[in-house]
Formats: structure tokens, C-alpha cells, sequence
């Protein structure tokens, strides 16, 4: 769950069970691995966080992110949760590329009837995502659970706003999938994970307003799944339109966002001009009028799978 610069707000017990590494590791990995093993005592003893930085690194790099929160936690536990975690920053760097800057982390413990109960993630500076984790399940099952990728995820793209928090949202949850794919956590195809989450909720958007309107109302309500999932059909027709008209992925292109405006960008406006520029193509900014003012029911199928006509707009 995002978390605007003014608010907090995060991914509610009530909620979190419904929304539901890549290739050999590099030299640097073994660096990470180190780090953390012989830094961990000392973290731990002075409550301070946990930089890892690999030796010739002077800007954020694929091992670059700071763990806070592990002296709450026996040693058998910081191993746990400082693989999880390595995983996570494995995915999101091979899926979506390097961030700009550090990943700022911070653990807490939460006895739950699930590995992660509640996580949200902070957009004052510097950005940070926070989990409250309940250590007696196993590494596994914190592997398998969705709830780290999705808020990776949102620090691929910009603080939107408010208004766009269902973009954002939608977003999030469409690449937690993609991520745990990515390295293999996802168990099943990610047609199959798709068709799960979003054709249950197409039924709200088969309206005469528009698709944003429908999903911000929706928010407002707390139906958070209908709104996140339906919000996701974006970047479902997203992923299809880049196959079709550039071969290529919507992974690929955010991964290249990275590397060139995601430091400097700051509005939906700013956003949508770089990933436009990115593809020589309108794509994402047609995209978004279609969301902002087609009626819903002409953007959205009524069933799943989807017919031709909606995959082509």
C-alpha cells in the first residue's frame, strides 16, 4: 500500500490475504551476503541500520539498500528475514531495474496468522517501505508472500498524488506478480494469477463513467481489492500493447525508466511524457485518457478471458 507524502496509510489485516532469485547470482551477491554477515552483531547491538554497499559502489547499485529493525530480532531470525529480503531486492532489481536510490527497509515484529500482516510504504524523503513480520513461519512462506514485491513495486514510479492513488495502486499489484515470477514464487502462470484477481471485479466497471472515477469511488469505500485489481486492467492492456506494437515488455520499460527521469519526475504529467518518449509511442498516455474519460464499460470486458477488441484499444 502507498503511502502519500502528507498520510499514512498501509495494507490492512481486513484486506491483505485477498490481493494476493532470477538467474545465478553475480560477485556483488556474494559481497551482500557477506556484508550481512559479518555486520549483523554490530547492527544489532547498537540498534543502528544495516548499509550494504559494495566496495566500489558510490551510488545506488543492485546490492545498495539499508535494513533497519534487526536488533528486535534473535540472531536465527535476522537470517531470515535478511534472506527474504535479498530475495525481494533480487526480484525487484531484475524485473524493474536499479532505483535511483537505496532502498530504505524497516522490519517489525507482528504475531499474525500470516508471515506478513501489514506493510506500507512512506513517500516523505528519504522514501522508505516498512513490514511487520511474524518470524515463526519459514523462510518459504515469507518468500511466497505477495505483500514485499507489491511495495518494491511501488517505488519503481513516482509519488502521483492522491488522484492517482488508484493508478499507483494498480500498478503495484499488476508487477508483484511479474516480480514473483521472476523468481519463481509465483506457482502458477501469470495468466492464470491474472484472470484470479481482476475477473472477479470486472463487474464494477461495467458502467457509463470512467474507469479512474469508478476506482477512486471504490477506494474511498474501502473495497481495496475491486479497486487495486480493477485499477491493474491498465497495465494489463499496457503489457499487451507493448507486445503487439514493440515487442517488447512493460518490465523492460520501467527498467529503462530507472536509468533515465524516475529521479526527476514528480507528477502523472512528467511520468506519462517519459514512458511515451520511452516507446516512441502515445501508448501510455492514450491509455490513461481511455481510463479518465471512456466510459468504463467500453475499456473493461465483461468476462475473462477478454475479447480482441479489448486488447487492442
Amino acid at each position: 500500500m502507498l503511502a502519500g507524502k502528507p498520510r499514512l496509510s498501509c495494507l490492512w489485516l481486513l484486506w491483505v490475504f485477498i490481493i494476493g532469485i532470477a538467474g545465478p547470482a553475480q560477485a556483488t551477491n556474494a559481497v551482500l551476503i557477506s556484508a550481512f554477515a559479518t555486520s549483523t552483531e554490530q547492527s544489532a547491538a547498537n540498534n543502528s541500520p544495516l548499509l550494504l554497499v559494495p566496495p566500489s559502489s558510490r551510488h545506488a547499485t543492485a546490492d545498495q539498500y539499508r535494513l533497519h529493525g534487526l536488533s528486535a530480532f534473535s540472531h536465527t531470525q535476522q537470517q531470515l528475514l535478511r534472506e527474504w529480503i535479498a530475495l525481494g531486492v533480487k526480484a525487484t532489481r531484475s524485473g524493474l531495474g536499479i532505483y535511483p536510490t537505496p532502498l530504505e527497509l524497516f522490519v517489525y515484529p507482528r504475531k499474525s496468522n500470516q508471515p506478513v500482516p501489514w506493510a506500507h510504504t512512506r513517500r516523505d524523503e528519504p522514501e522508505s517501505i516498512h513490514f511487520y513480520v511474524d518470524t515463526r513461519y519459514s523462510l518459504k512462506d515469507f518468500q511466497h508472500d505477495w505483500t514485499m514485491y507489491h511495495e518494491m513495486a511501488h517505488l519503481a514510479l513516482p509519488y502521483l498524488g492522491e488522484q492517482y492513488a488508484w493508478f499507483s495502486e494498480g500498478f503495484a499489484s499488476f508487477m508483484q506478480y511479474q516480480l514473483m515470477a521472476t523468481v519463481d514464487v509465483l506457482g502458477m502462470p501469470l495468466e492464470v494469477a491474472y484472470n484470479s484477481k481482476i475477473s472477479p471485479h470486472l463487474r464494477w466497471f461495467q458502467a457509463d463513467i470512467n474507469a479512474a472515477a469508478i476506482a477512486t469511488n471504490l477506494m474511498e469505500k474501502r473495497q481495496y481489492p475491486a479497486a487495486y485489481w480493477g485499477s491493474a486492467w491498465y497495465f494489463y492492456l499496457a503489457e499487451q500493447q507493448l507486445h503487439n506494437k514493440h515487442h517488447t515488455t512493460l518490465m523492460a520499460v520501467i527498467k529503462r525508466y530507472q536509468q533515465q527521469n524516475r529521479a526527476t519526475d514528480d507528477s502523472m504529467q512528467d511520468l506519462m511524457r517519459s514512458l511515451d518518449k520511452l516507446v516512441d509511442d502515445k501508448l501510455f498516455s492514450q491509455l490513461l485518457l481511455q481510463f479518465e474519460q471512456h466510459r468504463a464499460r467500453d475499456v473493461y470486458p465483461k468476462t475473462w478471458p477478454p475479447a480482441p477488441e479489448h486488447m487492442s484499444q
